[in-house]
């Protein structure tokens, strides 16, 4: 599967997803939940798969946000690129900012390696996009985290903050009526 898209869709058409979320939600250890995060990150970076983890997709955060906020840096990677492809659809955002996943991805922000510090920080954009979830970035005060990692980090990373910060001036009431948010 590392190798070859072809060989990652012959695995989905298997059926191998629901058996991976499964699996994921399941498992104690934790290095089978970060092979396991490892199987389905795979699968979320092939465009003609994701609609099969979109298709799993509250089943599947629930986990992925247990990985966020418990289990070592390389699966909360992995997990970060899950919730990426997952954090297109209105359902999905709405439930990643209901159950605490703001907060877990500004975590990663502030400690994690600059690769998923750029990678949680698009997941943050994806989720700002939609204005069911912008208060919840309010509420977990996101936006001096998103600031300084707008001035700190790699160039991807300062992209993906600014435009969260954009999106979610755009979509909060909050920000307009409160001046100490000016962006």
């Amino acid at each position: 599967m590392k190798e070859d898209d072809k060989h990652v869709l012959i695995v989905v058409a298997q059926g191998v997803v629901p058996v991976l979320v499964r699996l994921l939600d399941s498992t104690s250890t934790s290095e089978i939940k970060e092979k396991t995060i490892t199987v389905i990150a795979r699968v979320s970076t092939v465009d003609s798969s994701k609609h099969v983890l979109i298709v799993e997709g509250l089943l599947l955060l629930h986990p992925l946000l247990r990985v966020l906020e418990s289990t070592p840096g390389f699966a909360k990677e992995k997990a970060c690129v899950v919730l990426h492809s997952l954090s297109f659809t209105k359902e999905n955002a709405r439930a990643i900012g209901s159950r605490g996943g703001i907060s877990s991805l500004l975590e990663i922000c502030e400690a994690g390696t600059p690769n998923s510090q750029a990678i949680a920080a698009s997941v943050l954009r994806n989720l700002a996009s939609f204005a069911d979830t912008g208060n919840n970035f309010i509420e977990v005060d996101a936006i001096s985290v998103l600031l300084t990692l707008a001035s700190s980090g790699t160039v991807l990373t300062h992209e993906y903050s600014i435009a969260c910060l954009r999106k979610i001036h755009k979509s909060s009431d909050i920000i307009k009526i409160n001046p100490t948010y000016e962006l």
